[in-house]
């Protein structure tokens, strides 16, 4: 039985790497400079996409009444004593200490951003030209980044809300 799961196993895994690589070779240049740029843009947005997550799912769970994991958000607050800190006070220092990640993110689509507009604006040549210069290619990276960005930028707004709504549930029932 085992040595037909194994098998079974192994055809599945092949199947799906040949699928995988006959799904990308079918792919344009464009189409696969998006893929790039997405994959690229994910990783670099993985710390921020992660954090907000988690925070997210900690804000949700206080204000569902449960008594949600300190561990992980005391070490992501960075602030001296943290266990002396309220749930809605540890949830706005994790907030705070994503920032910079969000910054160094946003100045690096930003720098994306500007060299693709640039090459769009300087570079309004005939397609053989677009190609040699990899204008298009460079219009595809953008894109994928533009997906990673939303979702970088959905999550914030998610754990931004969460945080605020655990705050106000905490200044009522202080007074």
């Amino acid at each position: 039985m085992r040595l037909l799961v194994a098998v079974l196993w192994g055809v599945l895994i092949a199947l799906a790497a040949w699928g995988l690589a006959a799904g990308t070779a079918l792919l344009t240049p464009q189409e696969l400079a998006f893929v790039l740029g997405l994959s690229v843009f994910m990783l670099l947005a993985s710390r921020l996409i992660w954090g907000y997550g988690a925070l997210a799912a900690f804000a949700q769970a206080a204000l569902a009444g449960e008594e949600p994991d300190r561990s992980r958000a005391e070490n992501e607050a960075r602030v001296p004593e943290p266990e002396r800190l309220g749930l809605a006070a540890l949830a706005s220092f994790w907030l705070a200490a994503l920032e910079p990640y969000r910054y160094a993110f946003y100045a690096a689509y930003a720098v994306l951003f500007a060299i693709t507009l640039a090459t769009k604006l300087t570079l309004p040549l005939p397609n053989a030209w677009a190609w040699i210069t990899g204008s298009l290619l460079l219009e595809g990276v953008f894109w994928g980044a533009s997906a990673a960005v939303l979702t970088v930028w959905a999550l914030a707004q998610l754990a931004t809300v969460f945080t605020i709504r655990l705050a106000a549930h905490a200044v009522e029932h202080e007074s």
